[in-house]
This record gives C-alpha cells, structure tokens and sequence, in this order.
C-alpha cells in the first residue's frame, strides 16, 4: 500500500510541522496523527505483542510533535498521554544504546511533561517529573566526567554566540504580542535581533563541524525563516528551546521560565 510508505509519512511529518508553525493546529494534529499511523505499520517489526507503540525513534518524535500541539491546544490530557508514550519508548532506547540524541530525547520529554502536570494541576506528578529531570541530569553529568565533552576553540565561540542570540530571540518572540512595550523598542530589538543572526553566521561559516554547528546551523535558518511573520512566536520558542537542549548537553547551564505558550 503506497499510502503507507515511509516516504508517505515523512511528507506528513512536514505538512504537521509547516501547520504547527502557522498555527494552524487542527491541520497540524491531523497531518501528525497520520504520520504516526503510517510510521506505526513502517516499523512494527519493532513493536511486541505489549506494544502499541513499535520501539523506534521515529515513532517517538512524531508521539512528542502530537504532544506539542495537544499543549498548544490546551488538551493537556491528551498531550500528557503522548509524552508518556513518548517517554516508554526513550528508556527502551536508552536501555540497548547510549546517546545523546536520546538523551536530549528524554530531557525535553521531561521537560515538557512538567509542563503539562502544572496545567492540570497535578504538582506531585510535576515534582515526580522534576525529580527524574534531574536525576537523568545528573547521571549524564557522571558520564561526561568519566568522558568529557572537548569542544574545539571555534566552537566555544560559536557556542558563545549562539547563546547571545538565543536570549535576544526568547526576549523578542516573547514581548512580541505585548501591547505594552512600545513598537520603536520592538523595532530596536527586531534589528538587534537580525544584527545577531548575521553575525552568528560568520561564525558558523569557520566554525568546526560537530554538533554544536549542526544545532546553530538550524537554530539560525529556523529564526530567519519566522522572525519576521507577524504574530507568530511559537517557532522561535521552539528553535530557542532545541538549542537550548543541546546547549545543556555540553553541560551549559541554561535555566529558562515554564511558561504556556500562546
């Protein structure tokens, strides 16, 4: 059945993500739940009798997409249902193979199931959430002791900038519907923001490959993509928070608010 085919579903993956950066989250929910459909038949080789989920990280990230929207669409239930699906299929990962990907799959999926327990008034599931955020934090800590990340100079630079610009991005995306900051101090910050991009991207152009390039690379392309749709924050949020989890990867302290996005 060529409707189920992988490339079938890849393509639904994309619909849900354009939806989900313009807001559209009923086309995004649609287009999400159908890739999961497909990627479910794709890899049920992976899959036990106990599974209704196969165990494989494709399945998890479209589970944490459907999530996302579920947040965005105020269906915290729901969307806590498909991270703790998503959440199951991590730790069976994380069992047969130690990496990072996985790691930072397990932090934002933590993350984000805080998020959801505070929406729906559960606090001891949030500190539960809380407590294994971490714990996972602290045993990835013990791994990168006994071996330890080394960045190249560049990208301590890079790193560096990266950081800079992501501050200036959550500060942007957030006051942007405020009708209470004045629209020359939006302006400033907008032009500020672009001046931040461009030299962000001098330094990706020198910097070494590795990670911390790749996640710039597609920090940098995603804001330039939206930074200047009006209205629209969600994309930049999410670009700040993916950087974010690499960033705290390399074992950088990055503390941000939990707030309900808009």
């Amino acid at each position: 059945d060529n409707k189920l085919h992988i490339n079938v579903a890849a393509v639904k993956f994309q619909q849900g993500a354009l939806a989900g950066q313009r807001e559209q989250l009923d086309d995004a929910w649609r287009s999400f739940y159908e890739c999961l459909r497909i990627r479910r038949h794709v890899y049920a080789y992976a899959a036990s009798s106990e599974d209704t989920n196969p165990i494989h990280l494709e399945v998890s990230c479209v589970l944490h997409e459907l999530a996302s929207v579920g947040f965005a669409q105020k269906r915290f239930s729901q969307s806590m249902e498909m991270l703790k699906a998503e959440r199951t299929i991590l730790e069976t990962l994380e069992e047969r193979s130690h990496n990072e990907r996985i790691y930072q799959a397990r932090f934002t999926n933590l993350t984000w199931s805080i998020k959801c327990a505070k929406e729906i008034g559960d606090d001891t599931k949030a500190a539960q959430f809380s407590n294994e955020r971490m714990a996972l934090k602290k045993s990835t800590g013990q791994k990168s002791r006994e071996k330890p990340y080394h960045l190249h100079s560049d990208s301590v630079t890079l790193q560096q900038k990266a950081m800079d610009c992501r501050l200036l991005a959550r500060k942007f995306a957030l006051e942007k519907n405020d009708s209470k900051i004045q629209l020359t101090e939006k302006l400033y910050n907008h032009e500020e923001l672009l001046t931040r991009l461009e030299e962000l991207g001098e330094e990706i152009k020198t910097a070494s490959s590795g990670p911390m390039k790749q996640a710039a690379t597609q920090f940098r392309d995603s804001l330039l993509l939206w930074v200047d749709q009006p209205g629209i924050r969600s994309p930049v949020l999410t670009a700040c928070d993916r950087l974010r989890d690499v960033l705290r990867a390399y074992g950088v302290q990055v503390n941000d608010s939990i707030t309900s996005r808009k």
